[in-house]
């Protein structure tokens, strides 16, 4: 929930990373930050103010980029939202994004090895990972 829950306090640009995109209970966790993030964000009509940014890189390159975005807004962004959602993925060879962090506007960042796999940390005998929050300038790296 927390994570959903900080992505949800965008209000100018956030980043997430993750090995894989986020599935069951993770992805309806992050499908509610983003509803919130449209909630505040506006039309491109109705307003003069940049488009919200949310930056989504995932270290499986197998993943279907589209069929990922339309699982993550389906129903809560459309081309009228000011919201810029760019996903990607990248692996090369024995290289790729192993990150696993929300960093939203420089004020918020939520790091550590969580990957977003329900079965394997909400579940039944669910893996131990440490993820931690922080908040500040410190938050503002998370970013770059």
């Amino acid at each position: 929930e927390r994570m959903g829950e900080i992505v949800g306090l965008t209000t100018d640009f956030c980043d997430l990373m993750s090995l894989s995109p986020p599935d069951g209970k993770f992805l309806e966790e992050i499908r509610k930050g983003l509803k919130t993030i449209a909630n505040g964000a506006g039309t491109r009509s109705d307003t003069m103010s940049s488009p919200v940014v949310v930056r989504m890189i995932f270290g499986d390159n197998t993943m279907n980029v589209t069929k990922t975005i339309n699982q993550l807004t389906d129903g809560i962004l459309s081309d009228k939202t000011n919201v810029d959602l760019w996903v990607g993925a990248w692996r090369s060879k024995l290289s790729w994004n192993h990150a696993k962090l929300i960093a939203v506007d420089g004020k918020f960042l939520h790091t550590g090895g969580h990957n977003m796999y329900t079965s394997d940390y909400l579940m039944e005998a669910p893996v131990h990972d440490l993820s931690l929050e922080l908040h500040g300038e410190v938050a503002y790296g998370g970013h770059y």
